[in-house]
């Protein structure tokens, strides 16, 4: 096996790149920012792709590479479109090419949020321009019938940025700051390292098709942003419920749930454990 990630440099790119070392598989990162020519590619850029790819000639593909701002999104929508559907579908055309299986991680954002969460044969109905794309993107890439969709929710993990949820509240509590979270937008949210073990799991078993990866705590935002002032020792006083407000719809009750099983199974580690770890760097 032989493995490229498509979006090697982002949050779950990078924690794949460390599993598939661990489990000496050899592997390709492909990033837009790459010090490796051969390996730098732009999703706006088929021939980039086309070149990377190429140069990797691999087995399997891993598509982690997306335009995630929901903001900037619904802001921009050709712009978002040509990175988040155009993209992926280049990726899945050269790929198909190269002979490649190809992995697409999507979103619970396909879904509206209305009666969450959501297993694999829940009806679609997204709400904002960047679940509009993701849905769009899976279109694209069930094309193959061989390909692999794993949609997810709020991951979470080491990110050098610091910009995930968790890293984002324990910074401004540590500081002092008071924090507004919404109480009235649910989820599940996934732990990075037990994402990427799962993926590992369902590619090197041939899986194929729609399958969710997501934790197995469903909590609204509020409570996960609680959680967060509890294991970093900080005052819940600071923590403020708010309603879902701004110019995006989002999902309010949303977060997935699997009716697969894939082996080995999906071992979600205990969300205050996966926090504390994130929390400790």
């Amino acid at each position: 096996m032989r493995v490229a990630v498509v979006g090697a440099g982002g949050q779950v790119g990078s924690e794949l790149m460390r599993q598939l070392a661990a489990a000496s598989i050899d592997a390709v990162g492909i990033a837009r920012q790459s010090q490796d020519e051969l390996a730098r590619a732009d999703l706006l850029d088929r021939g980039s792709i086309e070149r990377a790819l190429a140069a990797a000639a691999p087995s399997h593909v891993i598509l982690c590479a997306a335009a995630t701002n929901v903001a900037w999104c619904e802001a921009n929508p050709a712009a978002s479109a040509a990175i988040n559907v155009d993209g992926t579908a280049a990726v899945a055309d050269v790929a198909r090419s190269l002979g490649a299986h190809l992995t697409f991680i999507s979103t619970d954002y396909v879904f509206d949020g209305a009666d969450g969460p959501y297993a694999e044969s829940a009806a679609t109905n997204p709400i904002n321009e960047y679940g509009r794309q993701k849905l769009a993107a899976e279109a694209a890439v069930l094309a193959d019938p061989e390909a692999l969709v794993v949609r997810t929710c709020q991951v979470f993990g080491p990110d050098p940025k610091r910009a995930n949820f968790i890293l984002r509240v324990a910074d401004r509590l540590t500081a002092g700051e008071t924090v507004e979270v919404e109480d009235d937008l649910f989820g599940t949210p996934t732990y990075v390292t037990d994402l990427g073990r799962s993926l590992l799991a369902l590619i090197g078993s041939g899986a194929a098709g729609v399958w969710h990866v997501s934790g197995d705590r469903w909590l609204s935002r509020l409570e996960l942003a609680q959680l967060v002032a509890r294991t970093a020792r900080q005052t819940h006083d600071s923590v403020v419920p708010i309603q879902a407000r701004g110019d995006v719809p989002r999902p309010k009750r949303s977060g997935l749930i699997s009716e697969r099983v894939h082996e080995p199974a999906l071992r979600s580690t205990k969300l205050v454990d996966a926090i504390a770890k994130v929390l400790a760097g």
